[in-house]
């Protein structure tokens, strides 16, 4: 809903350990979509390897970091996609479980529970879809010893169904758990696969209440007159039910050719009518690639409804599908959250999550699908989304920029505590084509030509209306000269009385590159790795104004800043 507040002009300094602010006008936003949220893994997807007790000290510090992120730009679920070959079961019938796999997933569930997110867990068996181009299913891979017997199958089966029970256990009860996808994209067209639904459905542990499914392919796998469809099994099965049902949207992602579920109204509603009332169909998946320059060839098909190769685009300095992927990701998120679609996930946070076996930079199908190439070089949706859904304005310099000018709804200053505070500079720069801006175009620059080991120079975004005890979450894109850069959040009440300053940890910047915040305070900060950051707003709390800046041990002193996301559960 779009935000409205009087104008407010006032301007006033605090202390420089708390970074003074110029109080502004608030802006108009429009509210995070309440079931916007994330596939995901640690980045470098390794599966359950990352959760071994050699690997999850390192591994917990990136989603700690990443869990900022994603919350930062309005996030209530993740879906966490588990596969049997990367969770220490190796099928066969004589392969010993790894008993270290997997170890630490209940911290993991944890630290995503408690940065105030929801979770799915999905079950992705390869074994049960085709492999070595066709030849045979995985799990008729010879070497594996089920092909061949009367009870191949089955043996498959009930190993399945061992891991599955192991991770179900290993999570534990949790209310924050929504669901459990029995199979990833169930595809009615996979031999057996009614046999091995059923069978999970019901002998495995996942509770009752908590069972789900993800289809591959809408009117297929949802048609109740065929028989491997999900319906007709759950006939199959006197009061069987789901709590959950998801279908997956990749608008350039082709069956055939074509879009895979573009029309997610239409497809939400043919699902929808296929289950019972209490069934809830979510959007478990979509996405957009937007590739990188050293990326060959780009995906075929149109969006929506155009079936096509999409041509290049003609700039050489851009990534080349960022303003494709920005726009059909705003679109979906807008779309699904009109139609009402409970939740609606993206794949994935960063490139390359999960990886494929055979990764190459030069293959235009590995995973870019990511909202970065990585945590410090996100993409413009980014931006993009922070702009359109974020609680500050102009987060991404992109409103009505002019290059040399101040940057709309932002102001600046300086303080000194032994002295004269040194003249500050804040602009708009880069530029179309320029490849400066961590996101979009543009990003603001604020700069001093007096070092001062005393001062502290900052910017500062317009205030914002809020509301008393409301958890927020915040990040930025950021590079800088300076020392101690840190951003924080000053609390008012209705008649500009700071009730409260908190204040992130503060890093120093080394070398001159776009840094994401969340990451890089972290790798400074040590002690500081397992948690989510947030602030939740005192009692009385009416507005708040965030603020970004540091030392200027340097001279000319400069900090670049773009992308910043702020959210409120």
């Amino acid at each position: 809903m779009p935000r409205h507040s009087a104008s407010i002009v006032r301007r006033g300094a605090l202390s420089a350990a708390l970074l003074p602010i110029c109080l502004i006008a608030p802006a108009c936003l429009a509210a995070a979509p309440a079931g916007f949220g994330f596939n995901y893994w640690p980045r470098h997807y390794q599966g359950c390897e990352a959760l071994t007790p050699a690997q999850w000290p390192a591994a917990r510090t990136a989603v700690a970091a990443d869990l900022d992120q994603m919350k930062s730009l309005g996030a209530s679920v993740v879906r966490l996609s588990l596969y049997m070959e990367t969770s220490g079961f190796r099928p066969g019938p004589n392969v010993a479980l790894e008993p270290d796999y997997c170890h630490h997933l209940p911290d993991l569930l944890t630290m995503v529970e408690n940065a105030g997110l929801k979770t799915i867990i999905a079950f992705s068996n390869t074994y049960l879809y085709e492999h070595n181009n066709g030849q045979y299913y995985n799990w008729q891979d010879p070497s594996l010893g089920y092909a061949g017997t009367q009870d191949g199958y089955w043996r498959f089966t009930m190993h399945s169904k061992d891991w599955i029970d192991r991770m179900v256990a290993l999570a534990g009860v949790r209310d924050s758990i929504l669901y459990y996808d029995i199979q990833n994209e169930y595809d009615s067209r996979a031999p057996e696969i009614d046999y091995y639904f059923r069978t999970i459905y019901s002998q495995s542990k996942i509770p009752p209440g908590k069972r789900g499914i993800s289809i591959l392919q809408s009117p297929f796998d949802v048609d109740p007159t065929a028989w491997r469809s999900v319906p007709r099994q759950l006939q199959a099965m006197p009061g069987a039910t789901l709590a959950y049902v998801e279908f997956h949207s990749y608008p350039t992602a082709p069956f055939d050719r074509c879009p895979l579920h573009g029309d997610i109204e239409a497809k939400y509603d043919e699902v929808r009518s296929r289950f019972a009332p209490g069934t809830q169909v979510v959007l478990g998946e979509f996405g957009r690639p937007a590739l990188a320059q050293e990326d060959p060839d780009e995906e075929p098909g149109g969006y929506p409804t155009q079936c096509r190769e999409l041509p290049a685009d003609p700039d050489p300095d851009r990534r080349w599908d960022e303003p494709r992927q920005r726009a059909t990701e705003l679109d979906l998120i807008g779309r699904a959250a009109a139609k009402g679609i409970p939740y609606f996930l993206h794949w994935m946070l960063w490139d390359d999550t999960p990886a494929r076996l055979d990764f190459d930079p030069t293959n235009p199908r590995h995973q870019v699908y990511g909202y970065g190439y990585g945590p410090h070089a996100p993409k413009d949706v980014v931006g993009a989304l922070a702009e359109r859904y974020g609680l500050v304005a102009n987060a991404d310099f992109e409103s009505a920029p002019t290059v040399g000018q101040p940057p709309q709804r932002w102001d600046a200053g300086s303080w000194n505590t032994v002295g004269s505070a040194p003249a500050v500079l804040l602009f708009v720069s880069g530029g179309a084509g320029s490849g400066e801006a961590a996101t979009g175009d543009h990003y603001a620059r604020l700069q001093t030509q007096q070092a001062c080991a005393t001062c502290t120079i900052w910017m500062q975004a317009d205030a914002f209306d809020i509301g008393p005890n409301r958890r927020l979450h915040f990040n930025a894109y950021l590079r800088s000269n300076l020392s101690g850069v840190q951003l924080k959040l000053v609390q008012y009440d209705a008649n500009w009385n700071v009730l409260a300053v908190s204040a992130a940890p503060a890093f120093t910047p080394s070398g001159w590159s776009w840094n994401n915040y969340a990451v890089r305070f972290r790798e400074q900060n040590p002690q500081l790795t397992p948690a989510s950051w947030s602030v939740t707003t005192a009692p009385g709390t009416a507005r708040a104004i965030l603020t970004v800046g540091g030392t200027p041990a340097t001279a000319p002193a400069l900090l670049d800043i773009d992308a910043v996301s702020v959210s409120a559960d």
